[in-house]
């Protein structure tokens, strides 16, 4: 009798064992790769004749323009002009012109709940400039393993322009 009773309390604790190992598994969750990319859409409405950047801004810094898109290539925008250009933190957002009057900023970090938007004319004059509150919905992914998520597009109503006269 004693022979059986410590085979039977030797299956116990072997069941017991498995039955923790077992349940190490059961809440966790298991995420997929990240593969998405968050953007911001700016659309301009009115005169768009003197528009030349939009930038998006956050406390943590503006937008730069992505070297690689068409519109915006060139040396002065890939490569820092100093040394202490190389120093400055990454930006928040990549903006990339999509269209005449569609600029997409890519975000590089937290999703900000507030922007500034400003609209600059070749020779740096400010055109037009806008605040505004981002409101977030998860369009991919879980709360869990986090996801695409999209805010509508940031709506930007131009000034008219007044004719020069001469």
């Amino acid at each position: 009798m004693r022979w059986n009773w410590g085979i039977l309390r030797s299956a116990v604790v072997l069941m017991a064992a498995a039955l923790q190992v077992t349940a190490c598994g059961v809440n966790d969750v298991v995420c997929p790769a990240v593969g998405w990319v968050t953007t911001i859409t700016v659309r301009l409405e009115g005169d768009l004749t003197a528009v030349n950047d939009v930038q998006l801004c956050t406390p943590e810094g503006c937008s730069v323009t992505n070297p690689t898109s068409p519109q915006n290539a060139s040396p002065k925008s890939a490569v820092p002009s100093s040394a202490d250009d190389r120093s400055l933190a990454p930006s928040p957002f990549i903006a990339s012109k999509a269209s005449i009057n569609t600029w997409l900023f890519t975000v590089s970090g937290p999703l900000p709940d507030e922007v500034t938007t400003h609209v600059s004319a070749k020779d740096g004059t400010l055109i037009a400039q806008q605040h505004s509150h981002l409101e977030w919905t998860r369009v991919g992914g879980s709360e869990q393993c986090g996801g695409q998520m999209a805010t509508p597009p940031i709506i930007l109503q131009l000034p008219v322009r007044q004719p020069a006269t001469g």
